[in-house]
């Protein structure tokens, strides 16, 4: 019985290589270019992440803070942002733009450097991610 079972496991071997899909190693993946669509705008977002720096380590281990102080702490720019452009496409104008991201210290300011480029606000999000928060910006301009 384990001489059988052992001739069609060995005979068994060949068929199963055989159903698996050879690659073909010259053949390149085809990639779909947008650049020639007749769509009249372009889209980007504006990925902004804002952690905040508590300067005040006295209140580190107390859960409870006063109501008047937390409103004056949501009220101090005390904190840091990353923000990031996502064109969707690279180009030279785009690549200028992110290096610039990293100089812009709001939300605001990233928004009004884009407006000079003619990008429109379009609409906006937020999500609390604990001690961040993720903005995210929609902006359109036309081609």
């Amino acid at each position: 019985m384990k001489n059988i079972t052992l001739m069609l496991l060995v005979a068994m071997v060949p068929f199963m290589t055989m159903a698996q899909k050879k690659s073909k190693k010259g053949k390149q993946n085809k990639i779909e270019k947008v650049d020639n669509s007749n769509a009249t705008y372009e889209f980007m977002v504006i990925s902004g992440f804002e952690r905040e720096i508590d300067k005040d380590d006295s209140r580190k281990g107390t859960s409870e803070i006063p109501s008047e102080l937390q409103i004056k702490k949501l009220m101090k720019a005390g904190s840091q942002v990353m923000i990031n452009f996502d064109f969707g496409t690279r180009s030279q104008a785009n690549s200028d733009l992110m290096k610039n991201a990293r100089s812009y210290r709001s939300m605001a300011s990233a928004v009004n450097a884009l407006a000079n480029y003619g990008w429109e606000f379009v609409n906006a999000n937020v999500v609390n991610l604990g001690t961040t928060k993720a903005h995210y910006y929609y902006m359109k301009r036309s081609k």
